[in-house]
């Protein structure tokens, strides 16, 4: 009765007090300099409504399968909406009765309610309203029963095409989680060529694990410039401990390694990064401890558009080229979309930086490779029925690398490896009732790694595949009215299949490697988002009030099963002021390979200098007078697994608010603080980690046990496991290594440490300005790490490590200005990394400067300004990099690289040109 009367209302409304927008008088209605692409039509309404304060009222039955026209120029809102429903069904009327404008199909005047268009089952409608920070009056609305407007409500549902970052709830914003987002404006203008690069702009991103760290020899990097891989690793947590996922949904590892190469994701196709900074294992399941990152693709998009880059060094040989083209289409009932996208990257030789020590290094070494990358990225979106839809996203993408290790003098080893990457992504939409909506999912991913190493000593040719496949059924939407609003929920089950595979062996044909290992995983999940407190119940000082829970179990056929909750508290003291809290507990099981892969080993010699934290072994006399003097004899291990590890768990605490001043129109202020406790922590322990910081001095043995070392000597010889020593690697060498030879033994490798604690604030600052100049824009992402303490055993001290060598550093920030106008965008941006200690000598540490660089970017998009199709909807943009040429700080490291490659990189000023054009 109140739907038919709501329905009723609306369609007397059109029908008999609407007048069509084009009549009204807009001599006094202002223009707005708008760029909005083409997009689902409930989408376009809503970033109108955002830009504008236009309030806009229609059946979201309506508006489905729809896509806008794009809008670019100097347009009134309604000019906008006129201009966003050319070639569709729909039009624009003004109501003049509640002073908001109305969508309706085309040519409907009437006040049928039977009317095939306007009655649509279920009965929706969509209402979005200027803030009373954009119009300066209040927008109270009723979040009761009968109100289609509440923000938890019917239209709330019918967004689920918009993907929201931290929560299972469809098309609902969880206020309780602190999400960062970056859209491809922020990409474009950073003058990224690959994911990799523009994460390295993220300060919340700490870049343990890409291209830059392998070739430096970072010894905290997993990739080991084997496969010139980058993952992401918020918090400096590690690579596994971030979960990174592709429209909501997981991706396949790649290689040996437990993290997701970005660089296999093109860069052209994302629309948008979401960065979700507290732990987040109630929603996704393992591996969210550090917290998310999403990469959203582009879905929708009407017409079709060419783009290329070319970037360069002012100083050496790196250089990227690109090209790519999308073209997508929509008809009533769904639409498709699919963009191409090509690269290739030149590297940047070792030799070309003078701060770098060319006596240790191969004159050939690079930073980065030498690579091709092909991608494809497209989406298809359906309606089945009045009540059924369906969604598939696919990306695949193949890229080839070629890299010359920065090796010793004339010891060239070129690593060769093609990356093969798959996700395929389905969703079947299922409308219950007006209030309930089903969903299944199923999605693939494929990650194939084939590489090869060469050099005089020893070549291995390898392939590897990870494999994962994964079911799941989701039941969302409102449960019951609270006199605060509607309480929204998601509830589901999954299961998820991982399978790895492995085969390699070396020159001489002897098989190095094999694994093949799988494991199941089973889970069942819940969430609910209840407003307490709404704009109908407010009391002083408590506008809004919302709660959320969320819980997780999950079982692994390989290890055992988890219980996981989140829960959170959103307060809104009043249209200018909100804060937020939430606690959660994470985990993450160890990757298959980790779980399963035998661990390598070296005999080798290190010198008795680099060790501060103990009373060293006497050198083996058996070396003096050659260039190993005053070393001792050490066996360590050198990679591989470790099959006695167990899960990782961690807590985490996260409070933050929002503030935006009504004195100060377009002033956004946001402060998070985190405090993360991650115990049975599972971390790579370099070799230097257990002679130099006391903390790690238990995982040194001297004398070391015979047994122990005769085993590992044997096991090795007999092929159980990688294994060399020294003398079989170096001629000069001036004597066989035995297991009586031995003086030291470095329990390195993988280990759950029993600690890892880390605290700290993250802050933004955004600002706009429209004026009659253009737009001014200021933005500021600043974080700053209290602790980043690590401890290896209960009765351990805690080692404290922020602002150490390779590892997170206190103060790391990005802010920018900017202006436009008229299709104008000039924005000057500075990166800044405090300054810190080197960790090596810590009996001796030597001051670390820091770092600051400016990147200047200016673009012009010709819109539709010179009514030229030739020149219109063309965008022309160059971005300068550090475009004072700093230099990393300088720090003595091994090999000579002399720089922190986790907090800085070699490449110095890079220049970019890009050309977009839309037809």
């Amino acid at each position: 009765m109140k739907r038919s009367f709501r329905l009723a209302c609306i369609t007397l409304l059109c029908g008999m007090g609407g007048t069509a927008a084009t009549n009204a008088d807009e001599q006094n209605t202002p223009s707005y300099d708008l760029d909005i692409d083409a997009l689902p039509l409930m989408a376009a309404v809503k970033f109108l409504s955002d830009e504008t304060g236009i309030e806009v009222l229609y059946f979201s039955e309506i508006a489905e399968g729809v896509t806008s026209r794009p809008v670019k120029g100097e347009f009134t809102p309604q000019e906008a909406l006129e201009t966003m429903l050319d070639r569709t069904d729909l039009e624009v009327v003004q109501l003049d009765q509640v002073g908001a404008v109305a969508i309706r199909p085309a040519g409907n005047r009437g006040g049928d309610s039977d009317s095939k268009n306007l009655n649509p089952t279920p009965v929706l409608m969509a209402h979005y309203q200027a803030s009373e920070k954009q119009t300066g009056v209040s927008t109270e609305t009723s979040n009761s029963p009968e109100d289609a407007e509440s923000q938890n409500g019917p239209a709330a549902m019918s967004l689920e095409e918009i993907i929201v970052t931290g929560t299972n709830i469809r098309g609902v914003e969880n206020p309780t989680v602190p999400v960062l987002t970056f859209d491809k404006e922020d990409i474009d203008l950073s003058g990224a060529a690959t994911l990799e690069d523009f994460l390295r702009t993220i300060p919340q991103n700490f870049n343990s694990e890409n291209v830059i760290s392998a070739d430096s020899a970072n010894p905290f990097s997993n990739g080991n410039n084997i496969i010139q891989a980058a993952g992401v690793d918020l918090r400096g947590l590690g690579v596994g401990s971030t979960l990174t996922l592709l429209n909501g949904r997981r991706l396949a590892p790649v290689g040996q390694f437990s993290f997701i190469d970005v660089n296999i994701l093109p860069l052209g196709a994302i629309e948008r990064v979401d960065v979700q900074t507290d732990g987040a294992s109630a929603i996704y399941g393992s591996d969210a401890v550090g917290g998310v990152v999403n990469f959203v693709t582009r879905k929708d998009y009407e017409g079709f558009e060419v783009n290329a880059r070319y970037g360069t060094v002012t100083s050496g040989s790196k250089e990227d080229f690109g090209v790519g083209a999308a073209g997508g289409f929509s008809w009533r009932s769904g639409g498709a979309l699919i963009g191409l996208d090509y690269l290739e990257e030149k590297p940047l030789l070792s030799s070309e930086r003078d701060f770098i020590d060319p006596s240790l290094l191969d004159e050939n070494g690079t930073f980065g490779s030498e690579t091709d990358r092909f991608s494809i990225a497209g989406s298809f979106r359906q309606e089945l029925t009045s009540w059924a839809s369906t969604t598939v996203d696919i990306v695949y993408s193949d890229r080839s690398a070629t890299t010359v290790s920065n090796a010793l003098p004339g010891l060239s080893l070129v690593r060769e490896n093609e990356q093969e990457g798959m996700s395929v992504n389905s969703k079947l939409d299922l409308r219950i009732s007006d209030d309930i909506e089903a969903t299944i999912f199923a999605d693939y991913g494929r990650n194939e790694l084939s590489d090869t190493s060469s050099s005089a000593i020893n070549g291995v040719v390898g392939t590897s595949v990870n494999d994962l496949l994964s079911f799941e059924g989701q039941l969302a939407g409102r449960l019951i009215e609270l006199p605060g609003g509607a309480v929204s929920f998601a509830a589901g089950a999954l299961y998820r299949q991982e399978a790895f595979e492995d085969s390699g062996e070396d020159n001489a044909g002897q098989v190095t490697r094999g694994l093949d290992v799988d494991r199941e995983v089973t889970a069942a999940y819940a969430e609910i988002l209840a407003p307490i407190i709404g704009r109908n119940n407010s009391l002083p000082l408590i506008q809004g009030l919302q709660f959320s829970a969320a819980v997780r179990y999950e079982d692994y056929s390989d290890f055992s099963d988890t219980f996981d909750p989140k829960i959170g508290l959103y307060w809104e003291v009043n249209d200018q002021l909100s804060f937020r809290g939430s606690y959660s507990s994470s985990f993450r099981v160890p990757s298959l390979v980790t779980a399963n892969s035998a661990q390598g080993y070296i005999a080798t010699v290190l010198p008795a200098s680099i060790i501060t934290t103990f009373e060293a072994p006497e050198p083996d006399p058996r070396l003096d007078g050659t260039v190993f003097e005053g070393s001792i004899v050490t066996l360590l291990p050198t990679g591989g697994g470790n099959p006695d590890l167990s899960a990782e768990t961690a807590d985490t605490w996260s409070a933050g608010f929002t503030y935006e001043p009504s004195f100060i129109d377009g002033l956004s202020v946001e402060g998070n603080f985190f405090d993360i406790s991650y115990d049975n922590r599972l971390e790579g322990v370099f070799f230097r980690e257990i002679l130099q910081i006391p903390a790690f001095v238990g995982l040194a043995e001297f004398p070391p046990n015979q047994a122990r070392v005769e085993n590992i000597f044997a096991a090795g010889e007999a092929g159980e496991f990688e294994f060399s020593t020294l003398s079989n690697r170096r001629p000069d060498f001036p004597f066989d290594i035995s297991p009586e030879d031995v003086q030291l033994f470095l329990n390195a490798g993988f280990q759950n440490l029993s600690e890892r604690d880390t605290k700290g604030v993250d802050f933004n600052f955004a600002y706009t300005k429209e004026t009659t100049v253009g737009r001014f824009s200021g933005r500021l992402n600043l974080v700053y790490t209290f602790d980043f303490i690590g401890r290896v055993t209960e009765i351990a001290d805690a080692a404290e490590q922020v602002n150490l060598l390779y590892r997170p550093i206190e103060l790391n920030l990005r802010g920018n200005v900017g202006w436009s106008n008229n299709g104008f965008t000039a924005i000057a941006a500075v990166n800044h990394t405090g300054g810190y200690r080197d960790s090596f000598d810590r009996s001796n540490a030597n001051d670390i400067d820091p770092w600051t660089t400016i990147d200047v970017s200016l673009s012009y998009d010709t819109q539709e300004r010179f009514n030229s199709p030739t020149l219109d909807n063309t965008r022309i943009a160059l971005n300068v990099q550090n475009i004072f040429d700093e230099d990393p700080p300088f720090v003595e490291t091994e090999g000579g690289f002399n720089f922190d490659a986790a907090n800085a990189d070699p490449f110095g000023r890079i220049l970019t040109l890009s050309l977009r054009k839309q037809f």
